[in-house]
């Protein structure tokens, strides 16, 4: 959310955009120029956020009445008993105040709409209700064609099913939500009065399951909201007229008052008071309360110590700006002063601050920050951080040089009170950043330590990160990614004896969120897959000979992994832990895709053993570059020897919107590939790498005996694995050629490597059932053989891999 005062307030001059002036006095001495015009109907955010909350809670309901019917069903029958234990009497009043309220309601709320002239809210309201029961009873229709679990699962679980979703109901919440009939007194009470009704009549009659009334109620919700937000509601804004009405009564009269900018949360003003006293003025509405919310939600999931938040609620925005005002105020704090805080109405209010005068930081040239500039600009961090108080946006633009020298802070909205030491220390980080921006890290670091001290300045090390700065800083920062660099090579002189403290700022990473959404998706389809399989079956029935076959095979893919790496690496590298390396990649598998967790344990794995990280680099490229060259000719090799095969009709038997598909993707990449841009990205990012791969390569090509055993270790990684796939299908007792399992086990291992799974999850059984499949054998023989040679090579040699993981973290070698 914007801060009223924030330094990328517009200059007095009247915006670009049309002028409507509006000159009326109050008190006969207030000029009102309103900028803009005021739109008569707006989207809230707050109802987009609602309406996400509702979807979120219909699958969250649904989600639960099927997987657990049962228990949902006997939670019902329960409470519908509980409920038929009420006095006759009390049943007898709640149906005839869900009855009448059924049909009185509505008319009441329209009769009032009307005379508030609010006819079009009303006949958005009436659509809504239109909409709602469309769409009830659409679904009803649908579940009781299927009669599915899900209906029963909302009928209750009778038979016949009883009647899943209520229409009127949820039409009627559909109404009341749009006609706003709960935001107002009276009318709530009166419109819950008639739901409870309602539903607790519902309830006692029986015919639905607690779960239907409730989808019922959501979808109605949502519907409601869905029509609020696509056709916006009336405005809430107050009128200039009215700001410089309320800033009177504050006792702050106005002579001029001029809109500057509407913004995402209000309007921002600059006005003039007789004496020729300037104020900003900051205008907050509900109307686009929730505004920046989502934003500030996943700041807060992603950072500790974050006290970032969206205007969810008007008057908590309000009284957050003015305490953390008033408490720089009193921390005498160089600041701009709040001069007001006031209500406009029941659905506005306004933070009134002394105009701050003066010069940007962002607008000065380097020659004009001198050192006293830079001294004073610290002592207001100091000042903040001695009263507890953090700014969390100290950008450029929120300093200010004063025509009188003196450093003033805008923008203090953002922060918090009684801040943490980690927020306290973020504050200093980014000062420090903002500073060395503008006039270099040694300049920047200097000044700190002669206001706040050696000791002070060391305490942001650990906190130097780009997660922890505002979007302004962060975003130059990446700009100039040497500036971070020198202040932590210049934090590290002030005090190299000190222990290094490490502080993890981030909760979740979004790659790990992401990585947590596609492997349940994964696991979803792997355990659709499994409920087709008892395993106890599946390991009773398999032949064991095949199986230790399969499980031979298997282990010795790890000494071809072993020398897969060696063989590219010129130095000297202990065997065993090198295995213990590619069985630790296993591990690593479970919370990375495949060659991304490989790499990694890897490139680390080579650092830790005295190669120097640009040599481990380049070596991993050159193995990554032999992996994939062997790769694609052992699939030409045994595609070749597959196709001569009659039986083999895996090209043939393909989905054609498979191929389709794959075709597609091959156009698509190739095209990408003619777009310079997409060329110069991809020479940016992989020329430095490829530059050192080269090198390498020739390093390695001139000892014959070093490129045998990278090449040998993966001829025999890659048949190790064809050989186990091969064991798991005769395990079961099926029959197919060698060459179209190599076939079959070389297209999966791709799928693999680019699914963006954990190992691959999903994507690799998916695939190579498929291909065996197609290749001649029966689906379930296809998916148990997959499913035992995933258990093998996969799922069993985690546990191993865990110890070794942990072995070589505590003898440093990871």
């Amino acid at each position: 959310m914007a801060d009223p005062d924030d330094a990328s307030w517009p200059s007095e001059s009247a915006p670009s955009r049309e002028i409507i002036s509006l000159k009326s006095e109050v008190d006969q001495q207030t000029v009102v120029i309103e900028g803009g015009v005021v739109k008569k109907r707006l989207r809230r955010p707050l109802d987009l956020l609602r309406l996400v909350v509702a979807l979120g809670l219909i699958v969250v309901f649904g989600g639960a009445a099927y997987f657990a019917t049962g228990t949902a069903i006997g939670i019902g029958e329960d409470i519908t008993e509980a409920s038929r234990k009420l006095p006759d009497m009390i049943v007898a009043v709640l149906n005839g105040v869900g009855g009448l309220g059924l049909l009185t309601l509505p008319v009441a709320a329209a009769v009032d709409l009307l005379i508030r002239h609010r006819g079009r809210q009303l006949l958005d309201a009436v659509v809504a209700l239109i909409a709602a029961i469309a769409v009830l009873t659409a679904v009803k229709l649908i579940l009781e064609d299927q009669a599915g679990q899900m209906l029963l699962a909302l009928s209750g679980g009778k038979s016949p099913p009883g009647t899943p979703l209520l229409p009127l109901l949820g039409g009627l919440v559909a109404f009341i939500t749009v006609a706003r009939l709960m935001g107002r007194s009276r009318w709530n009470i009166a419109a819950g009065a008639v739901v409870i009704s309602l539903v607790v009549f519902t309830v006692i009659t029986g015919g639905i399951a607690i779960a239907g009334i409730a989808e019922s109620l959501l979808i109605g919700w949502a519907t409601g909201l869905a029509m609020r937000y696509v056709f916006g509601t009336p405005t809430t804004r107050p009128s200039g007229l009215e700001v410089a009405a309320a800033l009177a009564k504050a006792g702050h009269p106005i002579s001029l008052l001029r809109a500057q900018e509407i913004t995402e949360v209000g309007r921002r003003y600059s006005g003039v008071e007789p004496d020729g006293t300037e104020l900003e003025v900051f205008v907050l509405d509900r109307d686009l309360e929730g505004a920046g919310a989502a934003q500030a939600a996943w700041r807060s999931l992603r950072l500790r110590d974050d006290v970032t938040r969206g205007a969810v609620n008007m008057r908590h925005t309000l009284e957050h700006r003015a305490l953390l005002a008033y408490a720089a105020e009193v921390a005498r704090a160089p600041s701009a002063k709040l001069v007001a805080a006031r209500e406009i109405g029941p659905d506005s209010s306004l933070l009134a601050y002394e105009r701050v005068l003066g010069k940007r930081f962002s607008a000065l040239a380097v020659e004009e920050i001198t050192d006293d500039i830079l001294d004073d600009t610290w002592r207001v961090l100091l000042a903040l951080r001695n009263a507890g108080i953090t700014h969390r946006r100290l950008t450029a633009s929120n300093l200010v040089l004063t025509p009188t020298g003196q450093v003033r802070l805008l923008g203090i909205g953002s922060g918090s009170v009684a801040s943490s030491d980690v927020a306290l220390r973020i504050d200093l980080a980014e000062m420090m950043c903002t500073l060395a921006l503008l006039v270099g890290p040694d300049r920047s670091v200097a000044s700190g330590r002669r206001v706040l001290g050696s000791d002070t300045m060391a305490t942001a090390l650990p906190v130097l990160q780009p997660v922890a700065l505002s979007p302004e800083t962060k975003k130059a920062i990446r700009k100039n990614k040497d500036v971070m660099i020198s202040l932590r090579d210049a934090i590290v002189e002030i005090r190299p004896d000190a222990d290094a403290e490490h502080i993890e700022l981030e909760r979740i990473k979004p790659r790990v969120l992401i990585m947590i959404i596609l492997g349940s998706i994964a696991a979803y389809a792997l355990l659709s897959q499994l409920g087709q399989v008892d395993l106890v079956t599946l390991l009773t029935n398999a032949n064991w000979e095949w199986m230790i076959v399969a499980v031979i095979a298997s282990l010795m893919t790890y000494p071809g992994a072993a020398w897969s790496l060696t063989g590219f690496v010129p130095e000297r590298l202990k065997f065993h832990r090198t295995i213990a390396a590619q069985l630790s990649a296993d591990f690593a598998t479970l919370v990375a895709p495949p060659t991304l967790g490989t790499v990694a344990i890897n490139l680390r794995y080579l650092q830790r053993s005295g190669v120097h990280p640009a040599l481990a680099t380049a070596s991993i490229g050159v193995s990554q570059v032999g992996a994939l060259l062997v790769h694609l000719i052992l699939l030409t090799g045994f595609g070749i020897a597959a196709g001569s095969q009659q039986d083999f009709k895996l090209l043939d038997e393909a989905p054609p919107g498979l191929l389709l598909a794959g075709a597609a993707a091959i156009a698509i990449v190739g095209g990408l590939f003619l777009l310079p841009p997409v060329r110069h990205r991809i020479k940016s990012r992989f020329g430095p790498m490829l530059k050192q791969v080269g090198p390498r390569l020739i390093t390695v090509a001139q000892r014959p005996g070093k490129l045998a055993e990278g090449i040998g270790g993966m001829l025999v990684l890659n048949l190790g694995y064809i050989v186990c796939l091969v064991a798991c299908v005769k395990a079961f007792g099926g029959e197919i050629g060698f060459s179209a399992v190599a076939v079959v086990y070389l297209t999966g291992s791709v799928v693999g490597q680019a699914a963006p799974t954990p190992g691959g999850l999903g994507a690799v059984e998916a695939a190579m059932a498929a291909g065996l499949t197609a290749a001649g054998l029966s689906g379930g023989l296809a998916v148990s053989a997959v499913l035992l040679y995933r258990l093998i090579t996969f799922w069993a040699p985690t546990v191993p891999g865990w110890f070794t993981f942990n072995w070589l973290q505590k003898s440093g070698y990871l």
